[in-house]
């Protein structure tokens, strides 16, 4: 994984037949919400021309997991989808709203997320794959107050 500090490059991929592809855009959400909104409609969206001098200057640096710890979570997800995902964004969510509630510092949230997703009582939901979305919700909300009764 490399990390393009600028955030001009929000991913890059590799795929099996040799291609490299990389998504590019403006470093604001705009066009990532409104491809969520507007997936399978034939919107249009207004944006900028791309800037090549940008592109000329672009630098990718290894992630340096003393400054991004959570990146560590990558060495722990399974390999196919499952509930565990639903862990790590309800876990991640709650710590974020206990951060902006000023109950946690900003550093606290990866840390912690990062204890809660080794607990074992979570890791089993890496085998776990989700039925309906009705379990799907279930879980979250468990999850959720899990951290706020474990880090209050």
């Amino acid at each position: 994984i490399l990390i393009q500090p600028k955030s001009d490059v929000h991913a890059m991929v590799k795929f099996k037949n040799g291609l490299t592809k990389i998504l590019i855009h403006d470093t604001n959400m705009i066009i990532p919400i409104f491809n969520s909104l507007y997936l399978n409609h034939e919107k249009k969206i207004l944006t900028k021309n791309i800037d090549f001098s940008i592109l000329n200057n672009l630098n990718f640096e290894k992630v340096d997991e003393k400054r991004f710890p959570v990146i560590k979570i990558l060495d722990i997800l399974p390999n196919n989808h499952s509930l565990f995902e639903t862990v790590i964004v309800s876990a991640n969510d709650a710590l974020v709203k206990m951060f902006l509630n000023k109950k946690i510092e900003f550093l606290d949230i990866s840390k912690i997320l990062l204890k809660v997703i080794k607990n074992k009582e979570f890791i089993q939901y890496k085998r776990l794959k989700p039925k309906n979305i009705g379990e799907i919700i279930k879980l979250s909300k468990y999850v959720s107050l899990k951290i706020q009764s474990l880090s209050v």
